[in-house]
């Protein structure tokens, strides 16, 4: 059977990308995808020449890719890059990371900095879960907020202007849609891909994966031969977001174009919210101030991962 061949060349494809039919070789599919992810750094304005980028790597596959693209992209946008990485201390877990994201910036030839929650909390996140108790709450709540405040406290203490993470269509699309079904439209606004932090405590997160798709990420990685981590959380079994992904993944099916419709949408509810703040809290009007503990902004007395450390210190 003779192989389809690339629509902008003489090979043969490797890919059917479904959105729209286009028939890829590799080296076209590669220069898609940065393409790609240069539009998107240049639609929403997420560097300057002058930024130093602080990196997220977790040694997954969005990471992985993400670092492999910005290093690339360095001669157009000549930034400094430095990895971060964040070890929660999952057993049998993040250390498979931790050597994919070391083997990640090596190949990129850039600086990496390891931060852990044992460091960072007193505890690692298995210990942590274990202190909260049975009826604590979902480990990606818990979970979640030491990683923001983590990754924000470390872009700011390697002195990084942006904070660049992996998050990609897929997710945007999901958190979209999670935070409808929830009734919470105010929390999309702390997505809004536009950075916009000027409260020099926070360091503006950037999503340059934003419009590249999970599918087209796993190909990258696999037609660029880049190793990355393929173990599952141990606790992604209790998050929400995977009855959301079931739900797009089945419904990809019939409209393959439907991720971008719902970023489509997520982008115009951005545009009218531009004047709303982001760090708010659901009355609308509490005003940012400093948590008495730890002195991060918080909306009040005690920002949220110092309410979960202050629980786990009252279980000990």
């Amino acid at each position: 059977m003779k192989i389809p061949q690339c629509n902008f060349c003489e090979r043969p494809a490797a890919w059917r990308r479904p959105v729209d039919g286009d028939r890829l070789c590799v080296a076209h599919f590669n220069k898609s995808f940065i393409r790609r992810v240069q539009r998107t750094i240049n639609r929403y304005k997420l560097f300057t020449r002058k930024d130093i980028i602080g990196v997220g790597i977790s040694g997954g596959k969005d990471s992985v890719v993400l670092l492999d693209v910005l290093a690339k992209l360095q001669k157009k946008y000549p930034t400094k890059l430095i990895g971060i990485t964040i070890d929660e201390g999952i057993e049998n877990y993040r250390q498979e990371g931790l050597k994919y994201a070391r083997e990640a910036t090596e190949r990129a030839g850039i600086d990496h900095h390891i931060f852990s929650y044992k460091e960072k909390f007193g505890h690692d996140l298995d210990t942590a879960l274990i202190l909260l108790g049975p009826n604590r709450q979902a480990a990606c709540s818990i979970c979640g907020p030491f990683r923001r405040k983590s990754l924000n406290e470390a872009a700011r203490e390697i002195g990084a202007d942006k904070l660049a993470t992996g998050h990609n269509a897929d997710d945007e699309a999901q958190t979209f849609l999670m935070n409808i079904f929830r009734g919470d439209m105010l929390k999309s606004l702390h997505s809004n891909p536009y950075p916009r932090f000027k409260n020099e405590s926070f360091i503006n997160r950037v999503k340059p994966l934003r419009k590249s798709e999970e599918q087209e990420i796993v190909l990258y990685a696999n037609f660029n031969n880049l190793p990355y981590q393929e173990t599952p959380c141990p606790y992604a079994v209790e998050a929400a977001r995977g009855k959301v992904r079931d739900i797009l993944t089945n419904y990809q099916e019939h409209d393959p174009a439907i991720i971008y419709s719902i970023l489509n949408s997520a982008d115009a509810f951005y545009n009218l919210s531009d004047n709303v703040p982001r760090h708010i809290e659901h009355d609308g009007n509490k005003p940012i101030i400093k948590c008495e503990r730890c002195g991060e902004p918080s909306n009040n007395q005690f920002c949220g991962t110092c309410k979960i450390v202050i629980q786990i210190e009252n279980n000990l």
